[in-house]
């Protein structure tokens, strides 16, 4: 039994991905940032492996506060099998602290303080639980899915406590096989989800899973 059950876990690790991304790294300059990009981490994990696809100008040195910045940002299939694909966006805004060498980790909430524009809301769901689901289809080996969002900007009520901050977005994606059910053992520990969103994210998927 004990056995069998190693080789379950390791069939569902190998059919499981998880990639960690920093997707932008900046300094506040009071009403304005400088602006880099740089890939923290790729993890590839089996068969179910992903690439982030960015389209950014970094040789912008300078963003206004309620300026629209391009950012375009998609998921790739870079595997062998056909996947369903999640995205957590992580903004991170740190601010150095007179007499400490820890920094001071400040709030920016996405859709106040972070405007995520053009968003495609009818290929990606907002699940409710810091997730955003690919739900327009599985996407298959070396296809990408459609933009997540275009573009960035920073809200204009942003206060002098963010003058000279660190500000950088990690991006959290996550991919999973489309066998059967799969995707709620791996994301939703196996249950069907009740909340309005998640279940609009389970009736779409529910419907695309390889049988």
């Amino acid at each position: 039994m004990q056995r069998k059950q190693r080789q379950h876990l390791f069939y569902f690790l190998a059919l499981t991905g998880c990639v960690f991304l920093l997707i932008s790294g900046s300094y506040f300059v009071y009403a304005a940032i400088t602006a880099t990009d740089k890939k923290a981490n790729d993890f590839q994990i089996g068969q179910v492996e992903t690439s982030l696809v960015e389209i950014f100008d970094d040789t912008i040195t300078e963003i206004e506060k309620n300026q629209s910045v391009k950012k375009e940002v998609s998921v790739k299939n870079t595997g062998t099998i056909n996947q369903f694909v999640r995205v957590m966006i992580l903004p991170e805004v740190r601010a150095p602290v007179e007499g400490d060498t820890n920094d001071q980790v400040l709030p920016l909430v996405i859709g106040k303080d972070l405007v995520l524009e053009n968003m495609s809301t009818s290929d990606w769901q907002d699940g409710g639980d810091g997730y955003y689901y690919y739900v327009k289809e599985a996407v298959a080996p070396k296809k990408s899915t459609s933009n997540l969002f275009k573009s960035i900007k920073l809200s204009d009520s942003l206060t002098q406590q963010y003058h000279q901050t660190e500000f950088s977005i990690y991006l959290k994606v996550e991919t999973i096989n489309c066998a059967e059910f799969t995707y709620r053992e791996a994301w939703w520990q196996g249950n069907i989800p009740t909340s309005t969103s998640l279940k609009a994210v389970d009736d779409a998927l529910k419907t695309k899973v390889e049988k």
